[in-house]
């Protein structure tokens, strides 16, 4: 799969994204990232040639509440933008025109924060668990939990979620499932399992059974806090893929918890990664201003620079495959008026 930094396009757009994990998503022929309290998106097809601004819609997030995490869930013909806030979750149409449910964090968690945290949702997901019901996944400042189900085909949702039981002692940073990392297409490798990782740089593995029921969601593996915060995950055939705060990409057992391979893919702090929906390739960028595609290291392949490139004096903040074939790959910068979409030749 040729990747060249010489097939760039940038695109002006206005605002620039909030310096947040993983600020840009791919949701429904559009991107999206969140500038403070709003989530703002544009059409990829928006994007000509180089130096043409791009039309940014921004939307208010209810209450204006601050945005911590923006990600698009697909499931069957339906896709959905999920805000989680300093108030709670927020589940949009693909369209970021309807709001679809919003659900509060109940005030009796905040007596469980560390001095130094506010109170916040952080890292969504959506899974399907074992007895067939979809739910969007998602953790909080508390270390907690939650789990949403939803109508199969009629895009409601239940009115409050179901908090998993207790295993993180630090804030959520990212949520991970086989069925997220395929952006809801269904595969020979999906499983019912949730992954969650916290600042402290634990992974928890839970297998999610019965969607109604604390207890029917189990802990099926973890790796103990290493000290570096888990910024992304992904999961990918019975593996992990965790890219930490440090600069490095760890691949795990997803049942037995287990270093797999480690790669080394940025000299300073991993800030966002994509996984691709259907080929085995992963995006990162990072602090030292470089953007990376890999080919994972699948049984026993060595990994693969496919490209790597560096966007001079920018925060690198958000990465996302696009495009028609999910092949194009796209970055945004913190406090920078602008896109670039690399493509796929």
């Amino acid at each position: 799969m040729p990747y060249s930094e010489k097939q760039l396009v940038k695109a002006p757009m206005k605002p620039s994204p909030s310096l947040l994990y993983n600020n840009l998503t791919w949701c429904a022929g559009s991107l999206v990232y969140a500038h403070i309290r709003q989530a703002c998106t544009f059409p990829l097809a928006a994007l000509g040639s180089s130096g043409v601004p791009v039309a940014v819609r921004k939307v208010e997030s209810q209450h204006s509440d601050v945005i911590h995490s923006v990600v698009a869930c697909a499931h069957n013909a339906n896709s959905y933008l999920v805000l989680a806030t300093d108030a709670g979750i927020q589940i949009w149409d693909k369209t970021v025109t309807h709001l679809l449910h919003v659900w509060a964090l109940p005030s009796a968690a905040a007596p469980d924060l560390a001095p130094r945290h506010g109170h916040f949702a952080r890292g969504v997901a959506i899974n399907v668990t074992n007895d067939g019901v979809p739910c969007i996944c998602f953790g909080t400042s508390t270390g907690a939990v939650f789990s949403l189900g939803m109508g199969d085909d009629s895009g409601k949702f239940k009115p409050a979620p179901v908090q998993l039981p207790r295993h993180h002692t630090a804030p959520i940073t990212c949520v991970g499932t086989a069925y997220q990392s395929r952006q809801g297409k269904w595969t020979e490798d999906l499983g019912c399992h949730l992954v969650t990782c916290d600042e402290e740089g634990g992974i928890a593995v839970w297998e999610a059974l019965v969607a109604a029921q604390a207890a029917g969601h189990k802990l099926l593996s973890a790796v103990a806090p290493t000290g570096v915060p888990v910024v992304a995950v992904a999961v990918r055939r019975e593996l992990v893929v965790a890219a930490r705060l440090d600069g490095a990409v760890q691949v795990y057992g997803l049942r037995d918890g287990k270093l797999r391979a480690d790669l080394g893919a940025a000299s300073r702090f991993i800030t966002a990664m994509d996984i691709h929906p259907t080929k085995d390739l992963i995006a990162t960028v990072s602090e030292d201003c470089s953007l990376g595609v890999w080919s994972l290291p699948m049984a026993g392949a060595k990994p693969e620079c496919l490209l790597s490139v560096c966007w001079l004096q920018a925060m690198l903040t958000g990465v996302a495959f696009c495009g028609p074939t999910n092949d194009d790959v796209a970055v945004v910068a913190y406090d920078t008026d602008e896109v670039h979409v690399y493509k796929c030749t």
